[in-house]
């Protein structure tokens, strides 16, 4: 078995903190105290179990959030959901890790560093800082990636004996336990007698040593896919105007981007949502002419549409929902690529962009219409609309129509017109019993300046200009 495992030691701080704290000290307090600092708050002589009070004395400038495990736990999922693109098995292990069965991915990335070189790169993209460390049982993975130890081949369990207790899912009382009785390292415990020290502690303390060292099955629940995408993040102080929701708006737009791509799905339509403390939110959607999957689309088609927006004054919770889901195939991708090198766009670029400023009524394509009657066979359309038709019959695949129809037809005098082609009788409409009904022989004639008509002559004989060929 191989066992990947990712900690991620600021995850409390990377799902509360915005581009505006990036160089201020920050902590975590739960119960009036500091119970997580960053590295800047570390260094300016902040304790752990400091008040918060004390903490803003030693630095005027701290920025301080709750330990909020709701939060850190969904950041956590949708790591795991991130992560599952590299193995099937992987597990959620709160607050802070993640564990990754990767025995069967080894041949598919390349091998083992390859695999950890593609797993570290999409952490860091993310934006997360972790650590990651391997190693043949679940549990001496993660007491590896917490205490940052390397894990080189053979080295793992020489690296695991000298990793902090504290690393281990221990409580605080047997920690304190073992440190009254001079035992700080893992090699240490593992070292003493497994019944004595059965006897002196509980039996879970022997069960993970247990699965530590490989003696006892250590089964771990792993996640399962998401069927559908629908993240939501609520925001700690409300956001007034639209550019500072670009923080919120580009992490979700991400996220639905690395859910896409995983399943080799695209979506084309998008649903916002901006929700106020105590009010109806206030919903945008957002329509593609092709599936997409990158978050810069997304987001820079949303904010085309924003501009128009009206939102509420305060902020709250911002959402995203992808509608209209579906499977990326060779038919739905262009056939050139989205820009070339001189930066021209697509047409179904260039279309979402006049759709998302214009608004969507005042885009339209022309789709076929089930009539034989020529000023009811076609039909506007969505530009995002697709519709699948039957092959016409190889008597209309070979009829010759005019590019341009008059509306409505013109009366002629025949004798003004060489007929060169037909009549083509078009009678249908009849079992309507309205004023649609038609019954016209149709020509395809010559006027006396050389241009190329179509004529028709209706029940009564009499003679109209129905369009011109190009």
């Amino acid at each position: 078995m191989y066992w990947l495992a990712a900690h991620f030691p600021m995850l409390g701080f990377e799902v509360q903190r915005s581009d505006e704290d990036a160089d201020r000290p920050v902590v975590l307090i739960h119960d009036n105290r500091v119970c997580q600092a960053d590295e800047r708050a570390l260094q300016a002589g902040i304790a752990l179990g400091s008040t918060l009070a004390t903490a803003h004395s030693i630095a005027p400038k701290l920025v301080h959030f709750p330990y909020d495990t709701e939060l850190q736990a969904k950041q956590l999922e949708v790591l795991a959901q991130a992560t599952y693109r590299f193995s099937s098995e992987v597990s959620l292990t709160p607050p802070d890790a993640l564990l990754i069965e990767s025995s069967r991915s080894l041949r598919l990335f390349g091998g083992r560093e390859a695999l950890r070189r593609a797993v570290s790169q999409l952490y860091a993209r993310l934006g997360h800082a972790h650590r990651l460390a391997t190693a043949a049982t679940p549990m001496a993975a993660l007491i590896l990636s917490r205490a940052g130890l390397g894990d080189h081949p053979g080295e793992a369990m020489v690296n695991v004996r000298a990793a902090p207790l504290a690393a281990m899912d221990l409580s605080e009382k047997e920690l304190e336990r073992l440190a009254n009785m001079g035992m700080t390292k893992v090699g240490q415990l593992l070292d003493l007698p497994m019944g004595e020290l059965g006897k002196r502690f509980n039996v879970e303390l022997v069960d993970a040593l247990d699965r530590l060292t490989g003696r006892r099955a250590d089964p771990r629940e792993t996640i399962a896919p998401a069927e559908r995408f629908h993240s939501r993040l609520h925001l700690l102080e409300p956001i007034r105007g639209k550019d500072p929701l670009l923080f919120p708006m580009r992490r979700l737009a991400d996220e639905l981007s690395r859910w896409l791509k995983a399943r080799c799905l695209g979506t084309r339509t998008l649903i916002w949502s901006y929700a106020p403390f105590a009010d109806q939110a206030v919903t945008l959607d957002v329509r593609f002419a092709q599936p997409r999957t990158d978050a810069k689309s997304f987001l820079s088609l949303t904010q085309l549409q924003l501009d128009r927006a009206e939102l509420p004054e305060e902020v709250m919770t911002v959402s995203l929902q992808a509608g209209q889901i579906t499977p990326l195939t060779p038919a739905s991708q262009d056939l050139l690529a989205l820009a070339d090198d001189r930066g021209n766009t697509s047409q179904s670029e260039l279309v979402d962009r006049l759709a998302a400023k214009l608004g969507t009524g005042a885009i339209a394509g022309l789709g076929i219409a089930d009539d034989h009657r020529p000023e009811l066979a076609w039909r506007w359309q969505a530009p995002s609309e697709r519709r699948r038709t039957e092959a016409p019959p190889e008597s209309a695949t070979e009829a010759n129509r005019p590019l341009w129809l008059l509306d409505p037809p013109r009366p002629v005098n025949v004798k003004r017109f060489r007929l060169l082609d037909g009549p083509e009788r078009i009678d249908v409409g009849w079992w309507e019993d309205d004023a649609r009904a038609l019954e016209r022989d149709y020509f395809v004639a010559v006027a006396q300046s050389g241009t190329r008509c179509w004529l028709y002559r209706d029940r009564e004989r009499r003679w109209y200009l129905h369009g011109y060929f190009s």
